[in-house]
């Protein structure tokens, strides 16, 4: 078995998750595999040298990267040095699309291929941007079914895998052991809030689901909250934040599908977290704020009517989404108030949930993609 050397690299917690699942079915596959990368904890513990740690500067929108822009800089600067004196086999870019499109132009540059698994969402974008990194890639793993057909249609040599969190997405503890953990009354409603793991998005989003919150303890009785952490590196701004709050939620560490699974519903914010709520089959109101011009800027450039993935998946709003303006404290809180005294408009919600879930290809993804990965390094070898 010949050795091989893959780099990886991931700029946010969700592709830091990915790209250490990744790394290890990779190793169970081609064991004679060393890897080299930027990303996160997750990605260290796999096995991954990580040469810079770069989860907590993921970004939504143009004015929410400039903090972190001297930051990329050098990291940049450093990925170039590694591409050209470790010279790996291949590179896998994963989610990070504005990162990750500097560092395709760099691997190019030193004709290293290159493989992009969570790959940027074109189906959402003008064409031509799409056909651009079409042809710039050595191949694309596709996880939505629509994404490939897309991708497909534009020149890519690109393959569906399905989607990773099918394997990832499994509470540890049954309802009645996370009731008792958390010390919860499972006759009481209980909703999760998850902000995001981005430092613009908890900064944005915390506020008004800490203000929700707190109407809703004044219209339902015995309400309970839970707010699970997704990015350990925010954990003491979300805890003095809840704190000032004075109200009672239980901030839960490393027991994030736990806690999606037991709550009656969640107030979460766009992106991956709503996914693994379909996954999990709870229902949700999606909400999302952004900076006034990357807002503006979506509206004109984005091709969809939905932002949710539930709802993209499903080609319709099944779960309600309140962005931007309209994503106040007190429509988050009235409408969280509406589901809850609704069971029917839960149960609906449920059933609409697993629909997209079949939609989302059958478990054994992160192993499919890990063979394609193999199978590409090796071949280009040759």
């Amino acid at each position: 078995m010949s050795e091989l050397k893959i780099m990886l690299s991931a700029t946010e917690v969700s592709g830091d998750l990915h790209a250490a699942n990744l790394a290890k079915a990779i190793k169970r596959i081609h064991p004679a595999t060393s890897f080299i990368g930027i990303g996160g904890e997750k990605m260290r513990e796999a096995g991954v040298k990580v040469k810079a740690f770069t989860v907590h500067m993921g970004t939504i929108g143009l004015l929410e990267g400039v903090k972190y822009y001297p930051s990329f800089l050098r990291i940049k600067s450093m990925v170039e040095e590694t591409l050209k004196e470790e010279h790996p086999d291949l590179v896998v870019l994963v989610d990070s699309r504005d990162f990750n499109l500097r560092v395709i132009r760099l691997a190019n540059r030193f004709k290293i291929p290159t493989v992009y698994y969570i790959a940027p969402p074109v189906w959402a974008w003008p064409d031509w941007k799409a056909k651009t990194i079409a042809r710039s890639l050595t191949r694309i793993i596709a996880i939505f079914p629509f994404e490939a057909k897309v991708y497909e249609k534009i020149g890519a040599n690109v393959i569906f895998t399905g989607h990773p969190l099918l394997d990832v997405v499994k509470p540890k503890l049954s309802k009645e052991e996370a009731h008792r953990k958390f010390d919860l009354n499972p006759c009481k409603p209980i909703i999760g809030l998850l902000p995001g793991s981005r430092e613009c998005e908890i900064n944005k989003l915390l506020p008004v689901m800490l203000k929700a919150a707190c109407i809703l303890k004044k219209n339902l009785k015995g309400v309970q909250f839970l707010l699970p952490i997704a990015a350990s590196v925010f954990q003491d701004k979300i805890s003095k934040m809840v704190a000032r709050s004075k109200l009672p939620i239980k901030i839960i560490d490393n027991g994030i599908y736990d806690s999606m699974n037991i709550s009656d519903l969640l107030i979460v914010a766009s992106g991956t977290a709503t996914l693994e709520a379909a996954c999990l089959n709870t229902p949700m109101i999606i909400v999302y704020k952004t900076s006034i011009s990357s807002y503006l800027l979506g509206q004109i450039l984005l091709k969809i009517p939905y932002v949710g993935l539930p709802n993209i998946l499903a080609k319709k709003r099944i779960v309600p989404e309140l962005l931007q303006f309209r994503a106040t404290a007190n429509r988050v809180g009235d409408l969280a108030l509406k589901l809850l005294t609704d069971p029917k408009k839960l149960e609906q919600m449920k059933v609409e949930l697993k629909g997209v879930m079949q939609k989302l290809g059958k478990p054994g993804a992160i192993d499919r993609a890990a063979r394609v990965v193999v199978e590409t390094a090796t071949s280009m070898r040759k």
